[in-house]
């Protein structure tokens, strides 16, 4: 009696289109992964620009960014405001003692280095300050990097940038390049950080 089975190259193909069928899924679920990251950072700016808007209405100024220098151990000085002007950090002033916005957002972007202040994990800020006192950018620093990257922008008070999908800011330099705003139409994981400009 002669039985029935599938032979060696029919079984290669269906092993062979599975194998296609897979990558294609994987790839999808990836990239489905960026795009609801990418989505997250901006409704969480948008929810922060919200509660920066409450603060500068009550204080009639904007938060300073701050800055965190690792002594050693679980000790840090703050500097506040930040003294480089592209390299703060989002203020806890949004969150104490009055609560503008209940906890700030992580940013899913963020690369954690050892010894990084758990406050570090919110994105960058930036904001125009105008006490002489203080290490000043130039006026139109933040203005001048928002046309660079592509915003029509009369003025701008202050920024929030993530690094983005490609976990590199690009700041100018040799080894990162220009900045540029990110573009999901250059591929899911593009070269570019996130930028919000406000108000």
């Amino acid at each position: 009696m002669k039985t029935k089975a599938f032979t060696l190259i029919e079984l290669l193909i269906v092993v062979a289109i599975t194998a296609m069928l897979a990558a294609i899924a994987v790839t999808n679920f990836l990239e489905a992964q960026v795009r609801s990251k990418v989505s997250r950072v901006k409704a969480d700016m948008r929810a922060t620009a919200s509660a920066l808007e409450s603060y500068a209405m009550d204080y009639n100024a904007y938060p300073p960014p701050l800055e965190y220098h690792h002594v050693g151990g679980n000790v840090w000085h703050i500097h506040e405001p930040a003294e480089d002007a592209l390299e703060g950090f989002m203020s806890y002033r949004l969150t104490t003692p009055v609560a503008y916005i209940s906890m700030l957002p992580t940013d899913v972007f963020e690369v954690a280095e050892e010894h990084e202040h758990p406050r570090r994990v919110s994105w960058h800020y930036s904001e125009q300050r105008t006490n002489e006192a203080l290490p000043e950018p130039e006026p139109d620093l933040l203005l001048g990097l928002a046309k660079n990257v592509g915003f029509a922008a009369q003025a701008v008070r202050y920024l929030m940038f993530s690094h983005g999908p490609d976990l590199t800011h690009q700041d100018g330099s040799a080894e990162n390049g220009d900045p540029v705003q990110y573009d999901p139409t250059n591929g899911t994981v593009s070269v570019g950080d996130i930028y919000y400009f406000g108000p």
